[in-house]
Parts: structure tokens; sequence; C-alpha cells
């Protein structure tokens, strides 16, 4: 097995530099500069420390960051990268509060395994994981599954992502060449059934996006930027979230079509989103480990949010106590 990285992104929205950097942008581009993509849960500590309990054998973690560093940090940490955008985003696209632009640079990180997993921080260990979960002869682990975009800003950036997929590849003679990754039964009966009534389109209508940590080769990201530079440069030039983005979701897709992935199944996974109605559930589901892994998505939908904060942090608590050797 090649070693295997991890990455993850992460903001301090408190940070009265960044917020300094942050409104003077926001005050010349009238892109998405929403304030909820960027507050603090205050939970990172439990992501070092699930990662540190269900994945030990990680060889590297580079943490990517605008500049700023979480006070408990263990900054000389031997498995510990620390990265800020200027390290690794060329000068042109710099400061970005976009994560679409840092996420599209990844390969520029100075010592960046071949074989690495993209988490944000919404993004959580709950179970041990082993690196058969994300990758398997060489080849990230993956579903493909066919699915249809919603209309959203999310979803109008995989369409766009998709506008370029259905450029290069043919949709039917990308599932026949690999029916067997496209329809593998570790995907249940309702992903295939999903895929099937998708199947008459002669084109990619979407893909489904499980939004958990997502593993990558560096030269997939290499290769994009051959395949579509002018593209990603246009999206690298916006320093807020715009309609007209790409994503690397891009990559991931292009994966998929080409087939140079292994099935896997996301039955142990959970997307949810933090609102009033769900946080007892979210909460009962950490503490029991019901999920291998979880992304939590903010929402607007949060009447108290530092009750809720405190809520969340107390069921990682429960689960995750006492300090990682990542913390002070």
């Amino acid at each position: 097995m090649n070693e295997i990285d991890f990455v993850i992104l992460w903001v301090d929205g408190n940070d009265p530099r960044w917020r300094e950097e942050f409104d003077r942008m926001r005050h010349t581009e009238t892109d998405d500069a929403s304030p909820i993509r960027y507050r603090d849960w205050e939970n990172l500590r439990y992501w070092f420390r699930s990662v540190e309990r269900f994945a030990p054998w990680v060889r590297r973690i580079h943490f990517v960051t605008w500049g700023h560093l979480p006070e408990w940090l263990q900054r000389e940490h031997p498995k510990l990268h620390i990265v800020e955008h200027r390290d690794f985003i060329p000068a042109e696209y710099r400061p970005t509060f976009n994560s679409n632009v840092i996420e599209l640079n990844l390969h520029r990180i100075e010592g960046l395994a071949e074989q690495f997993v993209l988490f944000n921080d919404d993004t959580f260990l709950l179970r041990p994981c082993r690196p058969e979960d994300f990758f398997r002869r060489g080849v990230p682990c993956d579903m493909a599954r066919l699915s249809v975009v919603q209309p959203s800003s999310v979803g109008h950036i995989a369409y766009n992502d998709l506008e370029l997929i259905n450029r290069c590849h043919d949709k039917r003679q990308a599932i026949r060449s690999n029916f067997g990754k496209w329809f593998a039964s570790c995907y249940g009966v309702m992903n295939l059934l999903k895929s099937a009534t998708l199947m008459p389109w002669a084109f990619f209508p979407g893909l489904y996006d499980s939004h958990m940590p997502q593993p990558y080769l560096t030269a997939r990201f290499r290769q994009a930027w051959e395949q579509w530079p002018q593209e990603l440069d246009a999206t690298c030039r916006h320093h807020f979230r715009s309609l007209t983005d790409l994503s690397h979701w891009l990559i991931r897709y292009d994966v998929l079509a080409d087939g140079e992935f292994s099935p896997r199944s996301m039955r142990d996974c959970r997307l949810t989103t933090l609102t009033d109605e769900t946080i007892e559930e979210i909460c009962s589901e950490i503490i029991n480990q019901r999920w291998r892994m979880v992304c939590l998505n903010d929402s607007e939908r949060i009447a108290d949010f530092n009750r809720m904060k405190s809520q969340l942090n107390g069921a990682f608590e429960r689960i995750l106590p006492g300090k990682s050797s990542y913390e002070v």
C-alpha cells in the first residue's frame, strides 16, 4: 500500500486580520461571500482526535490555512505540515476566499503524496478506517452513480463541471466500458435503480456527490490543468465563490468517466445538515458512532448558534475525550 496523506482546509472567520481582508475584497465583488461559509464551530480539535484514533496510518496531514492557526495546535508535530495559501496558490489568484480556488490548486502543495484524501472541516471520522476505504490497487475508491443536478448554487457549479465532462466523454461508451464499476452490487439496490432510470439520457445529467472525504491522485489534478487551463484559470481568478466556477468535482467526474476507480459502498457514510430540527438526531448518531464518516453541513436554520455549537461539541467530546498528540 502506497503512502496516503490527508489534506484539510480550515479558516478562522473570527481572525480580525482575515476579516479585514475579507471585507475589503467583498466590497469589490458581488459573488457569494456568505458569512456562514466561514464561521467557526470550534470542533477542529475533534477532527485531529478522530484521525489519530481512527486513521493512525496516515502518513502526513497537510493543514491548509489562510495564515492563522488554532492556539492549541501542536505545530511541531512530525506528521503535521502547515500550508498557507501563499505557499502553493499562485500570486495572481490571491487573496482568495473561494474554496474552489484552494482545492483546484492542491497539487501544488510541496511534499503532497500522490495518494491523498481531501477533507473539509465539516467532515469527521467516527469509526476506524483503513487505507482500503480510500484507495485500492492504486486508484481512488468511489461510487459512480448517475444523478440529476439540483437547482442551487452548488448545483450550478456541478453543472459547469458536467458541461466539460460531457464535451470530453461519451456517457454510453464510458459506462459500457466499465459497466461493472457503474453497476457494482456494493452500491445497493436503490442506487442501482436510480442510475438505471437515467441510462436513456445520451449525456451525463449529473453524478452523485457524497460530500465525504474524497480520495484523489495528484496526477489527475495536473492532468486537469493541462486539459482545461483556461477554464480553471478563470475560476481561480474569482476571489469568492461564483456561479460560473468549476470545482474539484470536475476532477472526480473525469476519474469516474475514465473508469479509473474502485467501487465502494457509501452506506457507512452520512451527509446531514445542522438545523434546530436535526441537531438532536445528529448528536445521538455521533455518540453512538452510527456512521464511519459524516459531513455536517452548516445552515441558516439555526436560532442559537453558540448553544448548538456547545451541544454538537459535547457529543464529540463523549467519543473523543482527552487531547490528541496534535494538541498542546
